[in-house]
């Protein structure tokens, strides 16, 4: 029996993909759950598996294509009965899945589910029993935009470096540790030094000195970040708020903890420290746990907690999301941050967990710097910055004391934020942080 798979809706308002390489080619014999092809979202990178155990016949889109939601994305033969007849996509098929996509676990649940739910991004369980597929040439290597171009920088043929991340990617590390194992490129023997005039005259440009440019072409994610940090600062009026966080209580209260959460598995930094306070001011601000409706005209109050924690990848900024983070205790709140973020950085996230934050934090960690202008992620009213913690000199009653500080900043769309409100919402994230203990007086 023939069927069809059309690409679903991996993300929220997803129009189309990135087809950014198949595990699999024409002639390959699949199982249910095999990973098939990495799809690029506006997002994150998702791997599609297959839904049904089959041969797959033709593939729909090339490495690099753009797909449109609902167009056909692999053909493939499988068992007659088992899944209803192909059809066309209709406006139904392009529509958002109602639930978080999930792979499912056997065919007979599979044949129940409608094609628009049968994709999810690949948990490791599901990565780790996938066979990586045979390089198919040169240039056929798992990998993403940003893995690829670091190969060119290091002059590495990608096709013949062994990936070691999921599916068989190859990673910047596995690029790196190739080059070593290689051996860096003889240098050319050295030539007699002969003295140098005192004066030489500006040497004229040949033919060989091109001035060699290179176009890359926006895609995938950072097309999309392209798009939304455009849409934000041509809609909210930004204006932001500096102030300063002394830290010495914070790092003593994380010092003292750290212990009993490595003993639980969990590495405590300072951003769950971060975020509880920040939900902890969340709920005396409800203004500022919105976003803005610029079609109705209306500020939309957000009775629910979804935190957004930005995070750095290979392939460009992503913002996973906790979902009712308010609920979570602080060890939880750790947990879910190193979760998501190992899971960012090896494209496992799923689309569910890149979608709906009410509100947003953005560190850069020892990269921090005195502070910066975050941009709001658009169509939330606020995110808060994090800078690095430093030792400095301040002024503590009439004497100069060294105190551990970090500069915090707060982006607000001023359409909807007050300047006093804004600074006020500041001065609570500060009051927690310098003082944790008040934290637990809140705490649920």
């Amino acid at each position: 029996m023939r069927y069809e798979f059309h690409l679903p809706a991996l993300a929220e308002g997803m129009m189309e993909g990135e087809i950014v390489s198949w595990l699999v080619g024409a002639g390959d014999d699949v199982r249910a759950d095999q990973p098939i092809v990495e799809v690029m979202t506006d997002k994150a990178t998702v791997v599609v598996q297959s839904p049904y155990d089959g041969k797959v016949l033709e593939l729909g889109a090339a490495d690099g294509d753009i797909a449109d939601v609902g167009s056909v994305l692999w053909v493939m033969e499988i068992q007659d009965g088992i899944a209803p007849a192909a059809t066309a996509p209709t406006a139904a098929a392009k529509a958002p899945p109602t639930a978080a996509p999930a792979a499912p676990t056997q065919p007979a649940a599979a044949a129940a589910a409608p094609a628009t739910a049968e994709v999810a991004a690949a948990p490791p369980a599901a990565a780790a029993r996938a066979t990586p597929p045979a390089p198919r040439g040169a240039g056929k290597a798992l990998a993403t935009p940003a893995t690829r171009r670091l190969a060119r920088e290091l002059g590495v043929d990608i096709g013949s470096v062994r990936g070691t991340g999921p599916a068989g990617r190859v990673t910047a590390d596995d690029l790196r540790k190739h080059g070593q194992a290689v051996g860096p490129v003889a240098a050319p023997a050295p030539s007699v030094e002969r003295a140098a005039p005192a004066y030489a005259p500006a040497r004229r440009a040949a033919a060989s000195d091109a001035e060699v440019e290179e176009r890359v072409k926006l895609r995938g994610l950072r097309r999309a970040i392209y798009e939304s940090m455009a849409r934000s600062k041509s809609t909210a009026a930004h204006f932001t708020y500096v102030d300063e966080v002394d830290c010495e209580l914070l790092v003593a209260a994380r010092n003292r903890l750290k212990p009993a959460a490595a003993e639980r598995g969990v590495k405590l930094s300072y951003l769950p420290f971060i975020a509880k306070a920040t939900l902890l001011a969340l709920a005396r601000f409800e203004k500022v746990n919105a976003s803005m409706d610029d079609a109705a005209q209306e500020i939309v109050l957000k009775r629910y907690f979804h935190l957004g924690i930005a995070a750095a990848t290979d392939s460009g900024l992503t913002v996973p999301v906790i979902k009712h983070a308010d609920q979570l205790s602080l060890l939880d709140l750790a947990g879910h941050i190193q979760d998501l973020g190992q899971r960012a950085r090896t494209n496992l996230l799923k689309p569910a967990e890149l979608r709906g934050s009410t509100f947003t934090i953005s560190s850069l960690g020892r990269l921090g710097g005195l502070f910066a202008t975050p941009i709001i992620n658009h169509p939330e009213v606020a995110i808060l910055g994090i800078h690095e913690m430093q030792k400095r000199a301040v002024v503590r009653g009439d004497d100069i004391v060294a105190r551990t500080m970090m500069n915090i900043s707060l982006s607000f769309d001023h359409r909807v934020i007050d300047g006093h409100e804004g600074a006020a919402f500041c001065q609570a994230i500060k009051a927690y942080l310098e003082q944790p203990d008040l934290m637990m007086l809140e705490m649920a």
